[in-house]
């Protein structure tokens, strides 16, 4: 069996010993077989793996809430934030977005070290920002609110589906600085339609025949609107199944979960990356009856990482010189933030730490 190397740095205060154990639900020994993995601490992994690069990865821990790392650094944000949930880069600034539980939507901007932090909230009853950009010096951040879905410019709302359960996450500009947001809302009460506000106007994408669908990412490449997310589709046994969806200019493509008489039943989307010959990603979990494992798909075709000898999930994925970079939890919900380069390598923040990861950026060094 081929074994994972597994790289731990460990900079937190807080134990095994500080957690609720109610809330310790993770555990490398539970996750992964350590007799068939060599683990190895190493403060020169970004240098080794990264060279001239900057590794940013957004989310929180249950002891300290939100959190960025960069590189091995780890910036707590202000304001009691729960969780950093969307990340970009401009002109030596990193831009952040996320929430406090049942309170409100912000958006963080620091220097490239973490340094000179500021703070901005979104307007809006319980907000909860999901993605950010800037464009011509204005902060977009898609997202929701208690009453529908809504994107926020410098900070201001602009609704996009008010009165009904509607979501919207990523956004993009294209060349003729037209908005486009990408989510779902429901009809009917119950079908969840997937799609995209152009300039706040809604257009629907298509999804399976009485199935559900949600979009969450986009990327626009000349006249190309490419959007990720999932579809679900009725299955007799399973009642719903869940599968990597993507749409191009609004033709759909789904990719595969693997076979169901092998016991795999569903997964997630939680991120898209298009490379620089169209070949399109999309990054989460699959799941079977025991558990969930972090997953991409290049093109629909599934690859588990580890081998599928860990539980967790992926939350944001690059390709960088043809490997593959990913952020997320070793475990679901919560688990070991963490980081893995290619298939070989996971690189542990903290292995006593308990949250989640939401997105990653990977910057050229100054």
């Amino acid at each position: 069996m081929k074994k994972l190397l597994i790289l731990i740095v460990f900079f937190s205060s807080c134990s095994k010993e500080n957690l609720n154990p109610e809330e310790d639900v993770t555990n490398l020994e539970d996750v992964i077989n350590l007799e068939d993995v060599a683990i190895v601490g190493s403060s020169s992994f970004f240098e080794e793996n990264f060279k001239n690069k900057i590794v940013v990865v957004a989310g929180g821990t249950i002891e300290e809430g939100a959190v960025v790392w960069i590189n091995e650094k780890k910036v707590l944000l202000l304001n009691d934030a729960l969780e950093a949930t969307g990340l970009f880069y401009q002109d030596n600034k990193i831009y952040v977005t996320g929430w406090t539980y049942g309170g409100k939507g912000s958006v963080w901007i620091m220097d490239l070290d973490g340094s000179n932090q500021t703070v901005m909230e979104l307007e809006g009853k319980y907000s909860e920002g999901q993605r950010i950009m800037v464009h011509n010096g204005d902060v977009y951040t898609g997202g929701f609110f208690d009453n529908g879905s809504c994107y926020w410019k410098n900070g201001k709302k602009i609704d996009l589906t008010k009165n009904a359960d509607s979501m919207s996450w990523g956004l993009a500009m294209d060349s003729n600085n037209n908005l486009f947001n990408v989510g779902y809302y429901m009809s009917q009460h119950h079908s969840l339609i997937p799609a995209f506000w152009k300039n706040g106007k809604r257009n629907k994408l298509n999804r399976p025949q009485h199935g559900d669908g949600e979009a969450k990412y986009i990327k626009i490449i000349g006249n190309k609107k490419i959007i990720g997310g999932t579809t679900s589709a009725p299955h007799n046994f399973l009642g719903y199944i869940t599968k990597p969806t993507y749409w191009i200019n609004g033709n759909r493509k789904t990719g595969q979960i693997g076979s169901i008489d092998e016991g795999w039943q569903n997964c997630d989307v939680f991120d898209m990356f298009v490379d620089s010959e169209e070949n399109i990603y999309l990054a989460g979990f699959s799941q079977d009856m025991d558990g969930e494992y972090p997953t991409y798909w290049k093109n629909g075709q599934k690859k588990l990482l580890s081998n599928g000898e860990a539980t967790g999930v992926i939350r944001s994925l690059k390709v960088i010189d043809g490997d593959i970079i990913a952020a997320g939890t070793l475990s679901y919900f919560p688990g070991t933030p963490c980081l893995w380069v290619g298939d070989e390598k996971l690189y542990v923040y903290d292995e006593n730490a308990v949250g989640e990861v939401w997105d990653m950026l990977i910057i050229d060094a100054i």
